[in-house]
């Protein structure tokens, strides 16, 4: 078997689902499970695939080593996740999820930088059109916009850098750059960070947020807040360790652009009363550290960083989506006591946020710990100090969050159902599990994950 069929399959089955809206539902969840399954039992071999009949760099290429191994299993994992809480239900968008999970991999497996652009639109229109489920159409035409934008400046720096390097293959145009003027380099550089920055939901680039999370419902948050951003990020870390080489005056302009997103997207969630963008704004600071340890090197952490990040958010928002449509209403103070009455829910859903918060005994403090030990090995005091700073500001505005939904007189009568309880509970154990067991599990995946001496 080859890695193109975790693009072929899913765009064969969506042109069949239209064909039956009957099938369509069942369809998507066999396409799901079969992918994700297709690599965990390791039926598809590590390899560098040409498709064309054209040697590289002149023919399409993919390629599926370890690092998109990893990042596929992430991505494809949470969307059978998301897609077996909503798959019946929702029926209309089988096609637009099948897609989207074509698109999906593709950019995780694409060594083409015009590829990726391609495969940018189509998981960018099928965000639009899952989005709509919040109907809200205002909010969905600014995604639309902002997205449109975003891609139109990453097509502008692509062409660009092949106007200066003659090439589009990743791997190829890596080996061009080093005899190019680092400088020269710089707008193309910019112009495709802004594009790219737009889906990873980065400052100031991310304005259509607020209107889309802010309303997203249990289906559409799980999938652009966790999903699709996960696949972003991921995007982010292989043109950054594979691809460009940044010069120190520009890369001291975007460390201080991320800094910048990280402290504001803190700020944001920490003075917000509203649960779920206070999701989204920690969402776009978690981003920005994600982009500043892949820039930095550390890319082990930030992968790390993005999988804690990502399998949180789409359990998160898919509880407090479903709450949010039952009373109309997603403020704080509106669902005080929630998980007096759900107390397996609230045990799940507070293992989760003491992970994301890097608390002992969680996953999340051994891969920021880590992450700051390696930061302090080598004397990098500014990004130890946004750390702290953000860990410190997150811990406040989600602890105020926890005592709120835990101690109060009165409790909303909403319905969380048996599906989205078990999901939270059995993510909460699997952090506390990793946390407390991960030496085991790091041997593990140093086995069968990682490349030893280097993740590419």
């Amino acid at each position: 078997m080859s890695a193109v069929l975790l693009i072929v399959i899913p765009l064969l089955m969506a042109f069949l689902s239209i064909l039956s809206k009957k099938v369509a539902p069942y369809l998507l969840l066999l396409t799901s499970f079969a992918s994700f399954a297709s690599l965990i039992v390791d039926v598809l071999p590590l390899e560098t695939i040409t498709i064309g009949g054209f040697a590289s760099p002149y023919g399409i290429e993919l390629v599926f080593d370890k690092y998109s191994l990893f990042s596929l299993l992430l991505v494809d994992g949470l969307f059978l996740l998301v897609v077996l809480t909503v798959w019946f239900k929702q029926k209309k968008m089988a096609s637009i999820l099948l897609v989207a999970l074509a698109g999906l991999n593709g950019l995780l497996l694409t060594g083409d930088l015009f590829n990726l652009f391609v495969f940018l639109e189509i998981t960018a229109i099928s965000a639009y059109l899952i989005s709509t489920t919040n109907k809200q159409p205002v909010h969905t035409f600014h995604y639309v916009v902002a997205g449109t934008v975003g891609s139109s400046l990453y097509l502008l720096g692509l062409i660009l850098l092949y106007n200066m390097t003659g090439t589009l293959n990743m791997s190829d145009m890596a080996t061009r750059l080093v005899g190019v003027n680092q400088m020269a380099v710089a707008l193309p550089f910019l112009l495709m960070f802004i594009g790219l920055g737009v889906e990873a939901k980065l400052m100031p680039f991310s304005s259509w947020i607020k209107g889309v999370l802010g309303h997203a419902d249990s289906f559409s948050g799980p999938m652009i807040a966790g999903v699709y951003a996960a696949a972003s990020l991921f995007v982010f870390g292989r043109l950054l360790d594979n691809v460009f080489v940044i010069s120190d005056s520009l890369n001291l302009v975007i460390l201080l652009s991320l800094s910048l997103s990280i402290l504001a997207g803190e700020a944001m969630a920490y003075s917000s009363t509203k649960v779920r963008e206070i999701l989204l704004f920690s969402s776009v600071a978690q981003a920005g550290i994600a982009i500043l340890a892949f820039m930095q090197g550390y890319t082990e952490f930030a992968m790390l960083f993005v999988a804690l990040n990502a399998s949180s958010k789409v359990v998160l928002f898919m509880i407090f989506g479903s709450v949010a449509k039952q009373l109309g209403t997603d403020k704080v103070s509106d669902m005080s006591g929630l998980f007096v009455n759900h107390k397996w829910t609230g045990f799940g859903v507070t293992a989760i946020i003491l992970s994301l918060l890097g608390l002992p005994l969680f996953v999340g403090f051994t891969v920021k710990l880590g992450l700051l030990l390696s930061l302090f090995e080598d004397q990098n005091i500014l990004f130890i100090a946004i750390i702290l700073i953000s860990s410190v500001v997150e811990g406040v505005y989600f602890i105020k969050l926890l005592v709120e939904l835990w101690i109060s007189d009165k409790a909303p009568k909403v319905r969380i159902s048996c599906q989205f309880a078990l999901i939270a509970v059995l993510v909460g154990l699997v952090l506390i599990a990793l946390g407390l067991y991960w030496q085991p599990v790091e041997q593990f995946v140093d086995q069968y994950l990682y490349l030893r001496g280097g993740w590419f």
